[in-house]
């Protein structure tokens, strides 16, 4: 799937504009554990995941890396905060495995925001629904045991729980490696 095709099941685009989209991005790839964009640095750029799981991270006040957040594919990567506000990284994005996306970078947003009727209402639709769809998983998981967590986690996205590195999951779930592993056990025993 490219970037025209993508943004068509969600706003009818010309032909001059699906070529338009798809002479100004273009496909990139990258390998497991390359970033996308690091803490501190800004956002000039987002991407269509085309295969692969990114993840976001940042590190606490005691120094431990946090998994906030897994992007896959038809999911934008990218902090948006960052490249709306012009502002830097609170966070950083990483390749979990191995990725292709298609690239947008800040002069090709501006040129779709200019060219293309309702580009940034359409965009922010798309991040809205994934927005609503990952805040209301995390809200899910307030009330529940740890077991129960994975367990919904890997039923709400089980390709990315094939994918992501087991402690990058914990983290992400709120336990530890070790718990996550006793999980596992008791979950394979059954």
């Amino acid at each position: 799937m490219n970037l025209s095709e993508f943004v068509n099941q969600h706003k009818i685009l010309t032909e001059n504009e699906k070529k338009l989209l798809d002479e100004h991005t273009e496909q990139v790839s990258y390998k497991a554990k390359d970033y996308f964009i690091q803490s501190g640095n800004r956002s000039n750029q987002i991407g269509l995941i085309i295969s692969g799981v990114f993840r976001y991270f940042f590190y606490n006040t005691e120094g431990e890396e946090i998994t906030a957040h897994f992007m896959a594919e038809n999911e934008f990567v990218g902090n948006a905060t960052s490249f709306f506000e012009f502002s830097p990284s609170a966070g950083s994005i990483q390749a979990e495995t191995d990725c292709t996306i298609i690239l947008i970078s800040r002069e090709s947003w501006d040129l779709f925001s200019q060219e293309i009727p309702h580009w940034e209402n359409t965009i922010q639709k798309i991040l809205n629904e994934v927005l609503i769809k990952k805040t209301n998983f995390q809200r899910s998981l307030i009330n529940i045991d740890s077991k129960s967590a994975y367990l919904k986690f890997i039923n709400s996205y089980p390709s990315i729980a094939q994918r992501a590195a087991l402690n990058h999951i914990a983290s992400y779930l709120g336990m530890t490696p070790y718990s996550l592993s006793r999980i596992r056990k008791a979950i394979a025993s059954l």
